[in-house]
């Protein structure tokens, strides 16, 4: 075909395209945002999915769009992490899933199917492919976004993979860690010099030039609005706020999970942070419940590390939004056949945890957030264990309940609806875990 029409399909917060844009970038092409009506004209449509709740927003879209029954246009081509981690599945909903990056190999896809030829690509799958091949590694380009953002924010990705090898995380098993080239981030910086900036990688502060791209910021009069960081190194982060992740409610689980932070390091790196920030600290604490060997015990001990806060003076210049997040196995991690107890009510443990239960409340400012539900957790189970005989019982799920926030007295229900209908799809019920409600 003379010429081709692309489509662009994200699903988020916001229209944060940046590693699709990169990928664009680097093939010299350009790509339309598309709705369920507009995505008709497209002769391609590339679809970017980041995680679990995409799967399901897809399937709504196909629904709502009428794109489940073209065909053979647009070509539908899938990439992102998710379709890297569940490709199978991924492949029953689309054309074609490429996995890995795709930086350094949409360009020659996007040709081929512009003279009329079927793509190949040694890292691009169809349903009826045989083999999975590995991922993609493409190092991280110096590359910024702005156009296309809800906010004139400057996004910029300064590094790729992790050196960290945390059990329950993706990144250290899927790649290698590679930096853009600190001169090329600071060229970035100054192409853009008035702009908020956020620039991101799996740990931001290990970058070997970080000081001087912080010193570059400041000197800018600009503001970072990057918020992540291990532990150990928030005390390099130059504002008031800040998010990590402790992940382990204990000790023990920390160490199960190769995050071996003692409480007394905690409070020193977290009381550092506090009285330097030199006014209302915010700190965002992650944490994973459902870790395997979880007992009453981990939980005793993060109520004394809360303790042990509220008792230092400067605990009244922050502000503490916890947040609790129940495991999430993935492929390419040690914890992928851990089991998991998707109906353990962990969004009342929280609640009652965060209200200090019957002591009142902590002597500290404190941010009470939500927990998934078991409708969430078994749809996150299917989607990463479920294979490609998943996708029958998503087709199943009506469209009143994809993408939307399900009502709480409903929840239970559809999670044992989903975990019914999997085992009449001949996927093994044990995939869901521990039923049970203890």
């Amino acid at each position: 075909m003379a010429g081709i029409t692309i489509g662009k399909l994200i699903f988020g917060k916001d229209d944060f395209f940046y590693g699709l844009e990169l990928c664009l970038h680097k093939a010299g092409r350009t790509a339309y945002p598309v709705n369920e009506k507009t995505v008709h004209g497209c002769d391609v449509l590339l679809v970017s999915l980041f995680w679990f709740l995409d799967v399901y927003h897809f399937e709504r879209f196909l629904r709502e769009s009428g794109l489940k029954h073209r065909k053979d246009r647009p070509i539908i081509i899938a990439g992102g992490m998710q379709c890297t981690v569940t490709p199978r599945l991924i492949a029953e909903m689309v054309d074609y899933v490429f996995i890995g990056d795709g930086d350094d190999y949409l360009g020659a896809i996007l040709d081929q199917i512009e003279a009329g030829e079927k793509p190949s690509c040694e890292h691009l799958i169809t349903r009826e492919s045989e083999r999975i091949p590995p991922p993609a590694e493409c190092p991280p380009s110096p590359f910024a976004q702005m156009q296309g953002t809800k906010r004139p924010i400057l996004r910029i990705e300064i590094a790729r993979g992790c050196k960290y090898r945390c059990q329950f995380c993706l990144l250290s098993g899927l790649k290698p860690y590679r930096e853009v080239d600190t001169e090329a981030i600071l060229q970035l910086l100054d192409m853009y010099p008035k702009c908020p900036v956020s620039l991101f990688a799996p740990e931001r502060a290990l970058h070997s030039g970080w000081k001087r791209i912080q010193e570059k910021i400041l000197q800018q009069g600009r503001m970072d609005l990057g918020q992540d960081a291990r532990l150990e190194n928030i005390d390099t982060i130059e504002k008031h706020s800040v998010t990590f992740g402790l992940e382990g409610i204990s000790y023990r689980l920390r160490k199960s999970i190769s995050k071996p932070f003692k409480e007394d390091f905690i409070l020193e790196k977290l009381g550092r942070f506090v009285t330097n920030a030199k006014r209302i600290a915010f700190v965002s604490i992650y944490f994973i419940a459902d870790l395997p060997g979880e007992d009453q015990s981990d939980w005793d001990e993060l109520r004394r590390l809360f303790e042990r806060i509220e008792s230092e003076n400067w605990s009244r210049m922050l502000t503490l939004k916890p947040v609790l997040n129940p495991l999430s196995p993935k492929p390419f991690t040690k914890l992928a056949d851990a089991v998991i107890h998707p109906f353990r009510p962990y969004g009342q443990i929280w609640k009652d945890f965060l209200r200090k239960g019957d002591a009142g409340q902590w002597g500290f400012r404190i941010v009470e957030t939500m927990v998934w539900d078991c409708h969430l957790r078994v749809m996150d189970t299917l989607v990463h264990r479920g294979g490609p005989k998943a996708y029958q019982v998503i087709q199943k799920i009506p469209s009143s309940i994809l993408g939307k926030n399900v009502p709480t007295p409903m929840r239970k229900a559809l999670a044992m609806e989903i975990i019914k209908a999997s085992e009449k799809a001949g996927i093994n019920p044990e995939i869901f875990g521990d039923l049970r409600e203890n």
